[in-house]
């Protein structure tokens, strides 16, 4: 597997356990869990979880290591249930490698909500409940 290619990637969540799919995933792009919002890349892989990279579309799957895993009998999204092992300690290293772009946040790809910039004053923030057009 190449990781300078985009490719799809399951990742289990280290700390709420769900599953979080990031369709063409490249090096230095943020992988944020759709639950717990927990940055799912600062997880020790190679001690947590198992890697498997599907042999029919390529996904790479990241899943916990207690989680039920059996070559040939567990299926990928693709209907696939050919995989190959993936060495975590080598792919995380290959992943890491890439260098930390600065998050934009107009940037359309960014899929994390932030909140709004904390220089909005209390008063401009009420103005928007006094200021409804349906009242």
């Amino acid at each position: 597997m190449d990781p300078k290619t985009p490719f799809d990637l399951l990742i289990q969540c280290g700390g709420c356990g769900i599953e979080n799919l990031i369709h063409g995933f490249t090096p230095g792009s943020p992988v944020i869990c759709n639950q717990c919002r927990e940055n799912l890349l600062t997880t020790d892989f190679a001690q947590t979880h198992q890697g498997h990279t599907c042999d029919s579309c390529g996904m790479a799957l990241l899943i916990k290591a207690e989680t039920e895993f059996s070559d040939g009998e567990s299926e990928c999204q693709c209907g696939g249930t050919n995989f190959t092992a993936l060495n975590l300690t080598s792919f995380m290293s290959s992943i890491s490698t890439a260098p930390e772009e600065e998050l934009d946040d107009d940037d359309p790809d960014f899929d994390w909500c932030r909140p709004a910039p904390n220089n909005v004053s209390p008063e401009d923030y009420n103005e928007v409940f006094d200021d409804d057009p349906g009242f």
